[in-house]
């Protein structure tokens, strides 16, 4: 029993989980590791101009490397040698999810697919089985996935299962569970009848590894109703219930708590609500280990009918359907009132984040982009009726039939960054360019999606060191308590390690890749290119190789490559798209005369190759560096997590 007070742990522990690793790497490579060979269609392009590595350079190799030991310490010290957490021998937490213990675990195989260490990864499998068997035990998980509960909560533990596609799209047992877990959401298991077919709708708005949960009890809210009381009320209309503080309130003669969870149960327990949209990337990632088309039916499908129903409700997504399929079949006929809907508890905020979530794995998917009308209608509908507060845009995120639109807040460039990086339309970049004014008249650009955005349009030149040295102070802090540990495991919360994760991961997406960050909501990666290593067989940037997205638009991105080592060469592909979904057209790139570079007559040269495939090669001379203007058309391509010498498609 871990109930003592713990130290960092010692070096034993340490080596124990290295064993264990070593052990699982080795077998795990000799049953899953993509063949030694060639892929001689790629095309290669030779970078040999010296080129000395600039400020950014540097402290995008010092933060990867320095986050990649920051991981590991984390592991280290909050994980016992079979991959579980040190923590509670006992956790009976109602409906209460994984989500948190998986979650601290998030940045982990996404860092190695950037260029951390391959041990990232190693250890990001370890934990997962470890996670898994811990809450198995405790209740939460059945069947490797969890028991009941929403997509909220499923969607942030989750989102640290789909870069493990990415890092390893040979590991049987991921690519095994990535099918079973989309079977419990497409109808094809009976023990998880979640999703109605003929409909084309989910069952109940909480569903997993049991099937969808059609009532809910007291016992379920357990623990979550003491987070509860810092929330609005769900309702109004609530047998006496005046205050949130309801939630704690179960006295015999007065039994508010009960009563919550009867109203709630009868009017939000059956039926779809927008939430469900998460669920996406979950169908997704089984696509892009498989190929198989029902997936990308299933998500073309599901989309549809929330297009369907947003038409049907005037263009306002309604936030609960019941299961005959009609718009407020269990709530007195009303459009608003569903579980994470427009009255509670964040309203608007969440319907249009679910819809964008499922909008760019169906873009992905398809290569359609008019799957982005639905989160662009849904972010109108507040901003149109939002208004300009001493400099700052407010819009309504909730909606009843006594206050109309209320619950007014600063309007997010989060989702008006993520369409424009899809769509590449004037119409996004509008929003995106409005609220940019707003802020430059305000306050400046403290939003990062803002911020970023302006940097790829060549008017923030300060953004990645600034952004990097923020990581690098984000990730300091973290150590500092990691390294300093001296708490109980049996009186710790369950957001622990998501408290402490020292995994800062959204800039070195945005600047490496030309990414989107990706949202602890259940999102998958969304970028416009991809690293490998071919050398060590492995994805991400090779050691001691940076790259800087520096601009984007709708056929090209322009990328600054350098190697800075002095001493030695390196190669890279580089991948059109997160999973091989744009083909690049051609490559042009700038050199330096290096004949001429002593003497101090350097001139730029233009270089022209035509590619016409998903990858191209880079070979990197020692101290050299190009920038690189990369023709591509986007969506084209059939997306897959096949590394390039494994691809059924070399180029």
């Amino acid at each position: 029993m871990e109930g003592v007070a713990m130290t960092h742990p010692s070096k034993l522990h340490a080596c124990a989980n290295a064993a264990v690793l070593l052990a699982l790497s080795v077998a795990q490579a000799l049953a899953d590791s993509p063949e030694p060979k060639e892929v001689s269609a790629i095309p290669v392009i030779q970078v040999d101009s010296p080129r000395p590595a600039p400020s950014w350079a540097l402290m995008q190799r010092h933060l990867i490397e320095t986050m990649s030991r920051a991981g590991v310490e984390f592991y280290h010290a909050y994980t016992r040698p079979n991959g579980s957490l040190r923590w509670k021998e006992r956790y009976e937490g109602g409906m209460n999810s994984s989500d948190d213990a998986y979650e601290g675990f998030r940045g982990f195989s996404l860092h190695h697919i950037l260029g951390g260490s391959k041990e990232l990864d190693d250890l990001h499998r370890h934990v997962w089985e470890g996670i898994t068997r811990q809450f198995s035990r405790y209740g939460q998980i059945y069947r490797e996935f969890d028991s009941n509960w929403d997509w909220m909560h499923h969607g942030e533990g989750y989102v640290s299962f789909y870069p493990l596609g990415m890092a390893n799209p040979y590991d049987k047992r991921f690519r095994d569970r990535s099918i079973r877990f989309a079977a419990m959401y497409t109808g094809e298991d009976p023990e998880a009848p979640n999703y109605d077919a003929e409909l084309k709708l989910m069952r109940a708005s909480m569903t997993g590894s049991r099937g969808p949960k059609m009532s809910w009890t007291k016992r379920d809210w357990i623990p979550t109703n003491a987070n509860l009381v810092y929330y609005h009320l769900p309702f109004d209309d609530i047998p006496g219930v005046q205050s949130p503080t309801g939630w704690i309130n179960d006295h015999p003669e007065d039994d508010q708590f009960g009563r919550i969870v009867r109203t709630m149960s009868d009017r939000m327990a059956r039926g779809d609500v927008p939430i469900n949209l998460t669920a996406a990337p979950l169908i997704a990632n089984a696509f892009l280990y498989t190929g198989d088309e029902k997936y990308r039916r299933w998500i073309a499908g599901y989309l549809r009918k929330w297009e369907d129903l947003t038409r049907r409700n005037g263009g306002i997504t309604p936030d609960n359907v019941g299961l005959n399929g009609e718009i407020g079949e269990h709530m007195d006929g009303n459009w608003w009132g569903g579980y994470y809907g427009w009255k509670w508890p964040r309203g608007g905020t969440d319907i249009v984040l679910a819809a964008l979530t499922a909008a760019k794995a169906a873009v992905l998917l398809t290569g359609e982009d008019h799957w982005l009308a639905l989160p662009r209608s849904q972010a109108a509908v507040m901003r149109e009726r939002g208004e300009v507060r001493d400099g700052v845009p407010m819009v309504p995120v909730r909606y009843d039939s006594t206050r109309g639109w209320h619950h007014y807040l600063p309007e997010s460039g989060h989702p008006y960054v993520h369409l424009w990086h899809v769509s590449q339309s004037e119409q996004d970049w509008r929003q995106v360019g409005r609220l940019i004014e707003l802020a430059r008249k305000k306050d400046g650009l403290e939003d990062a999606d803002l911020g970023w955005a302006e940097f790829l349009r060549k008017r923030n030149p300060g953004f990645p060191l600034e952004a990097m040295q923020n990581d690098l102070q984000f990730i300091q802090r973290r150590l500092a308590r990691i390294l300093n540990e001296h708490g109980d495991p049996e009186t710790w919360f369950d957001a622990q390690w998501l408290a402490l994760e020292p995994m800062p991961t959204d800039n070195l997406v945005r600047l490496t890749i030309g990414g989107l960050p990706v949202h602890k909501r259940g999102e998958m990666l969304h970028s416009y290119v991809r690293y490998f290593d071919p050398d060590s067989r492995e994805p991400g940037l090779p050691q001691g190789v940076s790259a800087l997205v520096t601009s984007i638009d709708s056929d090209s991105i322009e990328v600054e490559i350098v190697n800075t080592n002095l001493f030695e060469p390196r190669r890279i592909i580089v991948q059109g798209g997160a999973y091989g979904e744009h083909r690049i057209t051609k490559v042009r790139h700038h050199e330096a005369n290096v004949e001429d570079v002593p003497a101090g007559r350097g001139s730029l040269q233009e270089r022209v190759a035509n590619i016409d495939g998903r990858y191209f090669q880079i070979d990197l001379e020692p101290g050299s560096g190009a920038t690189v203007r990369i023709g591509m058309n986007r969506f084209v391509s059939t997306p897959s997590y096949e590394f390039p010498w494994r691809a059924r498609e070399a180029n």
